[in-house]
């Protein structure tokens, strides 16, 4: 909210609560995965300066023409190493956190338009932590595409559909984290190993959502392929790919729109 108090006057509030499904890879390359169902908050708010959507954070910096300097977050969930076989003995991977800028050159459309293709780079730092303390993580980059459309639209709905598509790079830190042994955590069926930076997969998203002025619907579907990837020798990438998908649901009971 910070980087909008100013100019509240050109916003829009949208609060409201719904639940959250969804089976996600305890790590990219693992052979175990978690399903969620939870409680989950529903915050939408847009501005001039700054777009907190259902599952992204956008920040507007600057622009010139097509060309879109934006700032972007993503979140990576923590995994108890416990329950999972190639991690056992290994500490555990906390809540990572990535912030950082995104370069978009927009082919169709712009930030805020219904209908929007951009390609873009992206470099974002991440920082792990357990609420206890905060780990520097290294860096996560690479280019991206992406592309948005309604589907069918009336008065006070909306049913839209979006594709993304990213080649990911990282630091040696980065891959460190996620798939670096150390000498104290290997054994037999875990040798030692450590990673260099570079090319650590792609991936590729499909999303569908329903909007209305008092629900939302929407759920995505995730291929990651960590084929080539610099990560791929480690003893803890079990499978060279992953499929992620989620559904939620959430109830709209505060709107605010700035006048």
């Amino acid at each position: 909210m910070l980087f909008s108090c100013g100019s509240f006057a050109a916003s829009k509030l949208e609060l409201g609560g719904g639940v959250f499904m969804a089976d996600i890879p305890h790590y990219l390359g693992s052979d175990q995965s978690e399903q969620y169902v939870m409680p989950v908050p529903y915050i939408r708010y847009q501005s001039d300066e700054l777009d907190v959507d259902r599952n992204s954070f956008t920040g507007y910096l600057w622009s010139q023409e097509n060309l879109h300097l934006d700032l972007s977050a993503s979140v990576s969930l923590a995994v108890d190493s416990e329950d999972n076989s190639a991690r056992e003995g290994m500490d555990d991977l906390d809540w990572v956190f990535e912030l950082g800028p995104s370069l978009n050159y927009y082919l169709i459309g712009t930030p805020k338009a219904a209908q929007h293709l951009y390609v873009g780079l992206f470099t974002r730092k991440a920082m792990a932590t357990d609420f206890g303390s905060i780990t520097n993580v290294g860096w996560h980059y690479g280019p991206s595409v992406y592309f948005e459309t309604p589907l069918l639209s009336c008065a006070e709905s909306v049913f839209t559909a979006s594709i993304r598509a990213n080649v990911n790079f990282a630091d040696d830190r980065y891959l460190n984290y996620y798939y670096g042994i150390t000498a104290a955590d290997s054994h037999l069926a875990r040798s030692e190993f450590n990673n260099q930076s570079g090319y650590a997969g792609s991936d590729l998203s499909v999303g569908l959502n329903f909007d209305s002025k008092k629900f939302w619907l929407g759920g995505f579907v995730k291929y990651h392929s960590l084929a080539d990837s610099k990560q791929h020798s480690s003893p803890l990438v079990k499978q060279n790919s992953n499929v992620s998908f989620g559904f939620g649901v959430a109830w709209k009971f505060y709107t605010q729109q700035g006048n």
